[in-house]
This record gives structure tokens, C-alpha cells and sequence, in this order.
């Protein structure tokens, strides 16, 4: 599950100081430690409920949305927000009008309530000075659209064996204060609509959706599903750098994105579907050049350890080379293979740098838990074919000497000459040399089958077969939320 709001030391300092203010301020209005069942119809008598309401944590089964439900009250001094004494505020009207669009944002109007919260505002419009009903509005709209905040920014499925790695707590926007400056805004939409994700990928799909839903409703009926998963896979990711790379699995790219920009296009190779690469957010951080190979203990046992059973000299005719475990070099021929087996196989086998090395010319490496990195290949016919499933995870990078070169003079500007001229130096004399970046490069790895191509909606192969998953879990979240709703 991804991580929950919490509440930092200032918002902690805020909940402390608001909560005397209003103590002392309402404490004399009425006794706070039983409800208010009939009689007192002000203001001040929804704001006294409000406060008995969530002046305490919340138990429910859905705490992180109702902790910020808590903490959206503490902020507004437990003041009703969509409701006065004459009925519904022009606030919870744009509101209820906000939600009934969720569709063009790829959520659901139903997980919010939608039909309930009508007629609720509806039946207040009738009966504006009933306290129940106003805490009904209050409690309900509040929740609806803390929900959908949460939705909007950061998605709706938590499921951890779905989602990749997470993303640091900075990431997540507050969306208890963000409802709050939504309220204080000159335009209440406008401002809720801010907390969506603002990668070029998330606008461009979006508009694109948008644009479908108003020109073909049969075509976004067909396309409805397979947008909200992929808007889902956009949600997230964290928020979006000045520049950053991106490679989408499913599309055979790697892009560098400058603001709305794709100021440089790659074609790479992904994992096979037996070996898939994994989605992921880190940093490129250095690269090498003339990197030496070291091969993954997998493809050691499963894949090349057969071979050496059959023919021991397989490693000198590929320029392979055997080492112990304290990095001792090892003479092959005089192993007894068929005596070795996976589980005990105490060796490494390396490729020293080369034309025909595994990893090119070059390797680019990022923090991750995976052990995948972007490199260079000797292989290079492999970017001609149209599906480029091939790899055993790791990301083959077509022109990757160039991209290697576009982050140093970024990196370095007008001091990158000396750099490029030792890169070459690097490659001439077969010498692994380090190039740190003075500053990482965001680096997204997504599982996007459906992207904005112009003004059209472009699918593309579910290669892993992860659409069919990630829907299953969309109605799971579907089917939570309704029977939440009907326990409450």
C-alpha cells in the first residue's frame, strides 16, 4: 500500500493550536460530549457536531481518507464549509458539479456518492435548518472529495503487488489542505483539478480522452477502461522534473522530456514476458564507459551452465572469462562441470570491455532493487524489429553513445569538452571509466498501453499482460467503495 498522509510536526503544531481556539471559542455554545440530536439548528450548532465528530481520530476502515477528512475540519476551526442556515453554499454546488465529471478524468462518479449527494443538497435546498441533514452534506461532500483529491493525484488502487516502488512522502500532495485552498480560490475547480499529475504523458492522455468523450461517445465508451488504467499507471509516478527519462515497456522507447518537450527519442529492447522489465522510479546517477559485463547470477546457472556441461571451452569462445569468489581467475577447461550444480555454482563469469562486450559502449546505472540498468549492445539489428520483448530485464538502448553524450554536455555545459574527449579516450583504450553526474536525471520506467498520439488515442501490445490484472483490481476498489458506502 502506498504511504499514508501523515501529519507532519507543523500540521501537528496547527491541529494543537486550532482545536484550543475553537474550544474556546464554541466550548460555552453547547456540551460537546454528547450529540446534538434535535433543537439547536445555527451554524454554531453544526459546527459544535463537526467538532465532536472529528476533534478525535477517526476508526474507520478507511483511515487515511477520513484522518484528512479530520484534519480538513481542524483546519476551517470545525466550521460547516457547504451549508449555512438558508441551505447549500455556491461551494457545494461546484462541488457536487466537479464530481458528477469524474468520468473525464478516468474515475468513477459512483465511488463519490454522486446520486446520494444530490438529493441531499436537493432535500437541504427544501429544508435548509435541518442539523441532521446538514451533517449529512457536511460529513458526505467532505469525504467524497477528499476521496477524489486522492484519487486525482495519486490513484485509487493501493495494492502494493501492483503498483511499483513507492514514491517519497513529497510526492504526495496534502489533500485535506488542498481541498482547503481549493475553497479560498478564486476558482474552486480550477484549483482541485491542480492536484492531477503534470507529466507531458498524464496532459497529453488526458486531453486526448477528453477531446474523444466530446466528439465520439460510442468510440470512448470502447476506450473507457483501458484510459482509466493507464491514467491510474500516470498517477503514480512522482511529480514530473524540469527533465527527466521515461521509458514506456509497451512502446519500445526511452524519451528525454524537457517541460511539454521530447527533446530526444530511442528505441530500446525490454525483457522477454518470461523475464520482464520492471516498472520503477530512481535516478540516473553515472555511467560507465567501456563498461566490463558481469553476468547475473541467473543467466550464470539457468542459462549458461548447461552449455559448460556440454562443452567447457564455451566461455573462451565468447571472450567470457571465469573468476572464484574472491575475484581469483579460474580456468574453465579444468572445472568438472557436470559436478557443479545451481545451487552451488561459486563462480562469476565476466566479460572484459570489447566491441562484442554484452553491454556495449556503454552502461547507464540507477538505485534499484531489481539490478536492471539502460546499456549499449553490440546487437543493434535487434531495434529494427517491431516487438522488442527480448531482453532478460535490462533496457537495451538504441544510440545510446548519444544519449551518454546529450547528459554530459547537459550536465557540464560548456566544460563537457574535456569529458567527451576521455569518453572517447575510454573507448579507444578499452578502460572502464566512471562519469558521475553533477545532477541525477529523474528516470521513469512505465507500463503504458494506451498513450495520446496527436490528437488521437494510440493501444498499445499488452506485452506482460498486466491490463488484465490492473483491471480486476479496478473493480475490486469499485466493489470497497460501494459497500463502505452502504455501511455508513
Amino acid at each position: 500500500m502506498f504511504a499514508r498522509l501523515r501529519f507532519t510536526y507543523a500540521v501537528a503544531l496547527l491541529l494543537l493550536f486550532k482545536s484550543i481556539a475553537v474550544e474556546a471559542r464554541i466550548g460555552s455554545d453547547a456540551d460537546a460530549t454528547e450529540p446534538i440530536v434535535g433543537g439547536g439548528q445555527t451554524t454554531t450548532d453544526v459546527a459544535v457536531q463537526l467538532r465532536q465528530l472529528y476533534a478525535t481520530k477517526s476508526s474507520s476502515v478507511e483511515a487515511s481518507t477520513q484522518e484528512q477528512v479530520q484534519l480538513f475540519y481542524t483546519l476551517v476551526d470545525f466550521m460547516p464549509v457547504w451549508t449555512t442556515d438558508a441551505g447549500p453554499t455556491e461551494s457545494a454546488q461546484a462541488a457536487l458539479g466537479l464530481l458528477l465529471k469524474a468520468p473525464r478524468y478516468g474515475l468513477k462518479a459512483t465511488d463519490y456518492e454522486v446520486a446520494d449527494l444530490r438529493l441531499l443538497l436537493d432535500s437541504l435546498q427544501a429544508a435548509p435548518s435541518k442539523l441532521q441533514q446538514r451533517l449529512k452534506v457536511e460529513t458526505r461532500l467532505t469525504t467524497a472529495l477528499i476521496r477524489f483529491s486522492q484519487h486525482l493525484s495519486h490513484g485509487r488502487i493501493e495494492d502494493s503487488t501492483i503498483r511499483p516502488s513507492q514514491v517519497t512522502e513529497s510526492d504526495i500532495i496534502n489533500v485535506a489542505i488542498h481541498l482547503q485552498q481549493a475553497l479560498q480560490s478564486n476558482n474552486f475547480e480550477q484549483h482541485m483539478l491542480m492536484a492531477q499529475p503534470n507529466s507531458r504523458s498524464y496532459v497529453r492522455l488526458l486531453w486526448s480522452w477528453q477531446r474523444l468523450l466530446e466528439s465520439d461517445t460510442v468510440a470512448a465508451r470502447k476506450m473507457a477502461l483501458t484510459v482509466a488504467l493507464n491514467l491510474e499507471r500516470l498517477r503514480w509516478e512522482p511529480r514530473a522534473d524540469s527533465i527527466y527519462l521515461v521509458v514506456n515497456i509497451p512502446a519500445y522507447s526511452l524519451q528525454v522530456v524537457r517541460g511539454p518537450q521530447v527533446v530526444r527519442s530511442h528505441r530500446v529492447v525490454v525483457g522477454k514476458a518470461a523475464t520482464p522489465t520492471p516498472e520503477l522510479y530512481s535516478a540516473v546517477k553515472f555511467f560507465q564507459t567501456a563498461p566490463e559485463w558481469r553476468m547475473p547470477h541467473s543467466i550464470a546457472t539457468k542459462e549458461v551452465l548447461p552449455r559448460l556441461k556440454r562443452d567447457p571451452r564455451y566461455l573462451s569462445s565468447r571472450n567470457l572469462r571465469l573468476y572464484n569468489q574472491v575475484g581469483e581467475p579460474v580456468n574453465a577447461s579444468r572445472v568438472n562441470w557436470k559436478a557443479v550444480t545451481p545451487a552451488e555454482f561459486p563462480y562469476q563469469i565476466r566479460q572484459a570491455p570489447s566491441s562484442r562486450n554484452a553491454l556495449g559502449n556503454v552502461v547507464f546505472r540507477f538505485p534499484n532493487p531489481y539490478e536492471v540498468f539502460l546499456h549499449d549492445t553490440p546487437d543493434r539489428e535487434l531495434f529494427e524489429a517491431n516487438s522488442r520483448a527480448l531482453s532478460h530485464g535490462c533496457i537495451r538502448v538504441q544510440h545510446a553513445w548519444a544519449l551518454a553524450r546529450f547528459l554530459v554536455e547537459r550536465d557540464a555545459g560548456k566544460a563537457s569538452t574535456n569529458r567527451v574527449e576521455k569518453m572517447s579516450e575510454s573507448l579507444n583504450e578499452g578502460e572502464t571509466m566512471y562519469f558521475g553526474l553533477y545532477a541525477s536525471v529523474p528516470l521513469t520506467i512505465r507500463y503504458q498501453t494506451c498513450e495520446a498520439e496527436g490528437s488521437q488515442l494510440r493501444q498499445l501490445p499488452d506485452i506482460y499482460g498486466l491490463d488484465k490484472v490492473l483491471a480486476e483490481a479496478w473493480e475490486r476498489v469499485a466493489s470497497h467503495t460501494a459497500d463502505v458506502a452502504s455501511s455508513r
